[in-house]
């Protein structure tokens, strides 16, 4: 399975651990990401129309670029299954800013590129992150949960994608559990919750909620040469959460459990 992300750093947080968990428990999926950092949708419209080599192309999690590209070269890279799209976080919550630009960039995508089109939904920011809308100390969580949630059901509809990967909604319940402890610096994920979301994009392609990772240690692919990875007795945990995600995201998987 090969699965390409026009996206931005989000997109790099939520897959950075896919290739390793699909490796382990013995699945093939290459993952690949065109980012450009803070992307939102209508600057990926305007380079197909421009063709600027403006993204980063990230393989499997790899921590620097192979290469700089334009979007053809990334969609053009591998023949793939699955194509993501997913709104900058700070508009994630509005559904008008999806359009028109997303539904022109699908089309003209699916004129040369075959692979389904699925939605990555994004995750709400701390609470000690700030935001026009959501306010500062504490921002309102809650409110930028259900806005997006929202938003991203009626982008669904209105561009006729129907599948919808639901990383908001695992990083919500995993605070839950952890509290405000999935973000590093307020918006992107920190480590447990890169593995986290790499955990629920494995299930969400692979149909596969019961996968056993008792003995997987991530490896290599951190945002620095410091922090440490997720501890490996946290992953049972991790693994009930992304299913329970799933669980909340009926009507929008590719595969219903």
């Amino acid at each position: 399975m090969k699965i390409l992300c026009v996206g931005n750093s989000f997109a790099v947080d939520a897959s950075t651990y896919v290739h390793q968990i699909a490796e382990f428990i013995k699945k093939d999926i290459d993952i690949h990401v065109l980012y450009i950092p803070g992307c939102p949708i209508n600057r990926h419209w305007k380079n197909i129309l421009t063709k600027d080599k403006e993204y980063e192309f990230y393989i499997n999690g790899s921590k620097e670029p192979t290469m700089w590209c334009d979007i053809y070269d990334g969609l053009g890279y591998a023949k793939y299954d699955y194509i993501t799209f997913q709104q900058r976080s700070g508009d994630s919550g509005d559904a008008s800013t999806f359009f028109p630009e997303l539904n022109l960039l699908t089309e003209a995508i699916k004129k040369d590129y075959q692979g389904t089109h699925v939605l990555h939904k994004t995750w709400s920011y701390a609470k000690d992150f700030s935001h026009d809308k959501y306010g500062r100390d504490p921002l309102n969580q809650d409110w930028m949960d259900q806005d997006i949630k929202d938003a991203y059901i009626q982008v669904s509809e209105r561009s006729g994608i129907k599948y919808i990967i639901p990383s908001g909604e695992a990083i919500r319940l995993a605070r839950e559990v952890y509290g405000d402890d999935l973000n590093r610096d307020g918006y992107h994920l920190n480590e447990r919750g890169r593995l986290l979301t790499g955990i629920l994009w494995v299930m969400f392609f692979t149909g596969k909620t019961d996968f056993n990772l008792d003995g997987f240690v991530p490896r290599g692919f951190t945002y620095d040469d410091v922090t440490p990875g997720t501890k490996v007795e946290e992953i049972p945990e991790l693994v009930k959460i992304a299913k329970k995600a799933l669980e909340n995201n009926k009507g929008y998987n590719l595969y219903e459990n």
